[in-house]
């Protein structure tokens, strides 16, 4: 690897936007990567690749595989300590001890009564790599261990599959049904950061999505995380979404397998932003007045993240709002918080913004 063509790179990128991954990228990581085997520097390369190769990144890293952590610490650490605002020692810890009746968002505004609330994890697997250096083999045999833990579960549900050629192939259209109902994930290669980070490879071999039933509960296979698990309720209790994802997570650790998880860092995201819980909750709401009926979309963002939130167009992240200044709303902290925090934050921050929203 040319190192001072990479050095060159992030001396391009930070007048334009600098990532944390050009801001962490110092004359001292710059020393040790040439000190690395070649192989470990290929991989440092892989992990930089995304934030190399695109403008717009914010973070601009992402993991190879779970061992990455440690092996490049002397340039992720600092990185995943900024991130997560995390000063002193900290060590992820889990709580999914998440009251029912008590978070109640009807509480906030009457009219919050059949809110789309949704709480999902994002997970990787003990023992494989992690999706930017998985080849097509080993995406499709991870497909196939996924479904042979969903035939265990209890949980009435289907796999559809975007593999072409496999038995539960999904069409085209319905595929396009499932997105419109916000179920399952983009295209992977119209996202310029997936495809550069080596994400996106082998699309749409090894991913898809398992629906239950009552379609409250899914898990997507094969996008940036190896699973991303997912809990959608309509209601107004933001306790019973995370009841539901629990007994989800529970299924599946029952159905034999291990998620990866760092002693230090907790569960192992292929994005370091979501280390910790991985844990993401959020509500759809509306906030006409604040965003101006959609047209002000960053004066939201900014109110939002000075409660500690996030502010999202409804189909997540890079979409739009609309005029009614539809937003997907969640708390922006993952690590060295635990699952029980970013379920009381969302409410605190909620009862905030929408003081502010109804002019109280």
């Amino acid at each position: 690897v040319d190192w001072n063509k990479v050095q060159e790179r992030w001396n391009y990128l930070r007048p334009i936007k600098e990532s944390l991954a050009a801001k962490y990228y110092t004359n001292e990581v710059h020393e040790k990567a040439q000190s690395l085997s070649q192989a470990d520097q290929r991989r440092l390369l892989d992990v930089m690749m995304g934030g190399l190769c695109n403008q717009d990144s914010g973070v601009g890293v992402y993991a190879t595989r779970p061992e990455d952590y440690d092996a490049f610490s002397f340039y992720l650490e600092p990185l995943i300590r900024t991130y997560h605002n995390i000063e002193g020692d900290t060590k992820q810890e889990h709580d999914w001890n998440i009251p029912i009746g008590k978070y109640l968002l009807k509480e906030i505004n009457p009219k919050l009564e059949k809110v789309s609330m949704r709480a999902r994890v994002a997970r990787n697997v003990k023992g494989w790599n992690l999706p930017p250096s998985m080849d097509k083999a080993e995406r499709l045999k991870f497909e196939a261990t996924m479904e042979e833990v969903f035939a265990k579960f209890n949980i009435p549900g289907t796999y559809h599959s975007q593999t072409p050629g496999h038995k539960n192939e999904l069409s085209n259209e319905k595929a396009e049904e499932f997105r419109k109902a916000h179920f399952l994930f983009n295209d992977m290669t119209t996202d310029n950061h997936l495809t550069t980070s080596g994400v996106a490879n082998d699309w749409p071999h090894g991913r898809g999505i398992w629906l239950s039933e009552d379609k409250t509960k899914m898990i997507w296979v094969g996008e940036e995380d190896q699973l991303r698990i997912i809990s959608i309720v309509h209601g107004n209790d933001l306790g019973v979404v995370d009841n539901s994802l629990k007994d989800l997570l529970t299924q599946m650790e029952k159905g034999g397998i291990t998620f990866a998880e760092h002693p230090t860092y907790g569960i192992i995201t292929t994005c370091p932003t979501n280390m910790g819980t991985g844990k993401r909750q959020s509500i759809l709401g509306q906030f006409p007045n604040i965003s101006k009926k959609g047209t002000d979309e960053k004066a939201l963002k900014e109110l939002a993240k000075s409660f500690n939130l996030q502010a999202r167009g409804m189909g997540g992240e890079h979409s739009a709002m609309d005029e009614n200044g539809t937003a997907d709303i969640s708390p922006s902290a993952r690590f060295g918080v635990t699952e029980a925090t970013v379920a009381q934050r969302l409410y605190d921050g909620l009862v905030k913004l929408y003081q502010i929203e109804l002019g109280k």
